[in-house]
């Protein structure tokens, strides 16, 4: 059966000493797995079998104990997307029609917002025998997690996952990173140290991997980049995984982290990001997906891989097993280029109570609109190019934002850049760039035209997409996930 709960009672029998280690904690599978059927046992003395529990959390051991107590009472976890705006957060409680919130003290605001239970994270644990033991009871196609987007285009979606369709998605992730040669490649004597926070797929469902596999996992609770290079060393953590923004911190802590290896996805990662992690000796792998689709494809050395280097695996992504890709083309857009469709058995098919976005979304055949630009590579990798809505359709012809992004972080000086679409009489849009420098007084505009226009020589970029304005801004608005919030930049900018 593909339920949440056997993947930490098989940990418990085969890796009872492997510790699940917080700030100040530390417990082994066998432990953990005590203490979660006393959780459960208490959930399923309140009655939580088929209803929403929402936690709002950092990444704590006591957040991975609650996941798998209140799946195996047969609850529905909603981990709270606790980086959402305060009004999307009390959108989302209430959408979840989540009957019991609970949450620990930096979230005690939240407990105000939410109609239903709340309870704080050490009631929980106080009110719950630790000794106690419960017959499990879920089956596979129960309801056993809900997700929201990010809502960086409008009010956040809520998916719902079964057991089975959120083990096989973080399955996926394992075996691709197991079986096949990549550079953040995981085997059975990696210590996991997840920066992502549990509230974005289960922090890419390495809540689930870390038991699957026996390993080490360190749950360290809110990033912090010096506090995480601590822990990195004292544990002995040899694979994380984060964004972007998080790795361009951890590289400014000027610490060692050679040999480290890591799972990085969510956003472009920049040639220039790429180039500082390869100096550091990071070795990482990127990885594509989403909270409306889990896992889609993960970079593996293939032949071509091999013969381009990094600057590819940064770019192209490859099917995790099962999964499957095609391109739809566009309008106005040459090439073989086109909207990226995903396919695979763990897709949710729908948003819940939403039929207007599911049917923008899903296809009745089956396949996820991802709302992505992209190519499919001759070794059967995708390379995505951009979104749909960020791509700039300059003279009835595509501009990639991505690729103009890529570019201009290559100038030292630039520590974020977006380019957006900017309303045009005689062409529809033309590019608009923004760069937030990584100190103030930094900039020179002049000097990211030049570096444009011998991008222009090499062939890297066409002439007419260099934009018409740049402009510098002190800071760079983030997402919950820690990509550029791109239509806050629109709304302070382009209106």
């Amino acid at each position: 059966m593909f339920t949440i709960p056997y993947i930490l009672e098989r940990a418990a029998r085969l890796f009872p000493s492997v510790e699940v280690v917080g700030t100040d904690v530390r417990k082994g599978y066998a432990e953990t797995r005590k203490r979660v059927s006393g959780l459960a046992a208490y959930f399923d003395k309140i009655g939580v079998k088929n209803e929403v529990v929402a936690v709002a959390d950092w990444n704590t051991p006591e957040f991975f104990e609650l996941i798998y107590a209140i799946t195996a009472a047969g609850g529905v976890l909603y981990p709270v997307n606790i980086r959402l705006p305060p009004d999307q957060i009390a959108y989302t409680l209430k959408k979840s029609e989540s009957q019991l919130l609970i949450y620990s003290d930096d979230f005690s605001a939240l407990a105000k917002v939410h109609d239903g239970e709340k309870m704080h994270v050490k009631e929980v644990f106080e009110k719950a025998e630790m000794k106690a033991e419960v017959e499990v009871n879920v089956r596979q196609e129960d309801m056993a997690v809900m997700l929201f987007t990010s809502g960086t285009t409008g009010l956040p979606k809520a998916v719902r996952y079964t057991h089975e369709r959120m083990i096989h998605g973080a399955l996926s992730i394992a075996h691709q990173l197991a079986h096949h040669e990549t550079p953040a490649r995981l085997t059975s004597a990696d210590v996991i140290f997840p920066q992502i926070p549990i509230y974005h797929i289960l922090a890419w469902g390495t809540v689930f991997i870390a038991p699957y596999m026996g390993l080490k996992l360190i749950m360290g609770g809110r990033f912090d980049p010096a506090e995480t290079v601590r822990i990195i060393k004292k544990e002995g953590v040899t694979w994380i995984n984060a964004v972007p923004t998080m790795v361009n911190m951890l590289l400014e802590t000027k610490e060692d982290l050679n040999g480290l290896k890591v799972l990085i996805g969510g956003s472009t990662i920049t040639s220039d990001l790429a180039k500082r992690m390869n100096e550091a000796g990071m070795k990482f792998t990127t990885i594509y997906g989403g909270t409306d689709m889990l896992a889609a494809s993960i970079a593996i050395m293939t032949e071509e891989a091999k013969r381009k280097g990094i600057d590819y695996i940064r770019r192209v992504t490859h099917p995790v097993p099962f999964a499957e890709f095609k391109i739809v083309q566009q309008e106005g857009m040459g090439g073989d280029s086109g909207e990226i469709y995903f396919r695979a058995p763990w897709l949710p098919m729908e948003y819940y109570k939403d039929e207007e976005k599911t049917r923008e979304a899903y296809t009745e055949d089956g396949w996820f609109k991802t709302g992505d630009l992209g190519v499919e590579m001759p070794d059967g990798g995708i390379m995505v190019l951009d979104r749909v809505k960020d791509a700039i359709k300059s003279g009835g012809e595509w501009i990639p934002s991505s690729i103009l992004e890529s570019v201009i972080s290559e100038v030292e000086w630039v520590e974020y850049v977006a380019v957006l679409g900017k309303p045009d009489e005689k062409w529809g849009e033309r590019p608009y760039a923004v760069v937030k420098p990584l100190e103030k007084g930094a900039a020179n505009i002049d000097e990211i035209r030049e570096h444009l226009l011998r991008a222009v020589e090499e062939g890297r970029i066409a002439k007419w997409w260099i934009p018409e304005e740049i402009v510098v801004v002190d800071e760079m608005p983030l997402t919950s996930t820690g990509k550029i919030n791109k239509l806050s930049l629109r709304n302070m900018l382009l209106k």
